[in-house]
């Protein structure tokens, strides 16, 4: 479904959303990621299932962020927690942690609406000297975290954490940001109107995606000498050049029909 006002894969109001593009247009790792999108959305709004989505959430960040040992979700209404997703319980103390202090990467990037990092927990200028002791005390040497934001509201953050100083840069900023904003429209609109068919049917249109794009990295990969990765960003180099999709040129690359562009 594109946004008949900005023909977008996603938009502001949050209610037009369209997995598979959305994910084959992001970043590279965000491919991999159209099966949580598709089982987050198909959940309804209650306690117990936001939950599953903000973990969910966490996990995908997790995942995504080259180098973060954990990462977490949060949902914050008036500076309390709502609701909050952890890969495990080294980013639940440092998360709880800020909380108890009203300090931290997490906190400030929901009340500035901006990007945070924190590049060495035990660097000696400290915008948030108390958590960071703590943290750096629990093993955290650094975080970056973004806010999640739906429409003019600012509903959360999400962050990363690593164990080794300096760990994100700029690179890891855009790409979590661009992450969060999906996550935030999946977060804000997770009671979906959509039937349970219609939830399915955009799931396996995904999963048939994912898999196509595997089969292609892999020829790239065997053409040419090349890791996943690399092959990955051959992938989207060519569908950028030829002005298509990733999925287009990897079902030409497999033998398949390619839509039109």
């Amino acid at each position: 479904m594109t946004c008949p006002e900005v023909g977008a894969a996603y938009c502001r109001c949050g209610r037009h959303l369209d997995i598979p593009r959305l994910i084959l247009h992001s970043e590279p790792n965000l491919n991999e990621l159209a099966v949580v999108f598709g089982r987050v959305r198909g959940l309804l709004l209650t306690e117990e299932t936001v939950q599953h989505a903000v973990d969910l959430l966490a996990e995908a960040a997790r995942d995504l962020i080259p180098g973060a040992v954990g990462a977490g979700v949060s949902l914050i209404h008036r500076g309390e927690r709502t609701s909050t997703g952890a890969t495990d319980t080294l980013v639940r103390r440092a998360d709880e942690l800020q909380y108890e202090f009203s300090e931290g990467p997490c906190l400030t990037a929901w009340s500035r609406s901006a990007p945070v990092r924190a590049d060495d927990t035990t660097a000696a200028d400290q915008l948030w000297p108390r958590w960071a002791r703590a943290a750096a005390a629990m093993g955290v040497r650094s975080c970056q975290s973004v806010p999640l934001i739906q429409g003019s509201t600012t509903i959360g953050a999400m962050k990363v954490y690593s164990t080794r100083a300096g760990a994100f840069d700029e690179a890891t900023e855009r790409a979590l940001t661009r992450f969060a904003v999906p996550a935030a429209a999946l977060l804000s609109h997770v009671q979906t109107t959509e039937t349970p068919h219609q939830i399915r049917s955009e799931l396996a249109t995904a999963l048939q995606m994912r898999d196509r794009i595997g089969m292609a990295k892999g020829i790239l990969m065997a053409q040419l000498g090349i890791d996943d990765r690399s092959a990955f960003r051959e992938l989207v180099s060519r569908a950028e050049q030829a002005r298509r999709s990733v999925a287009d040129v990897a079902v030409e690359l497999t033998g398949g029909t390619a839509r039109t562009p």
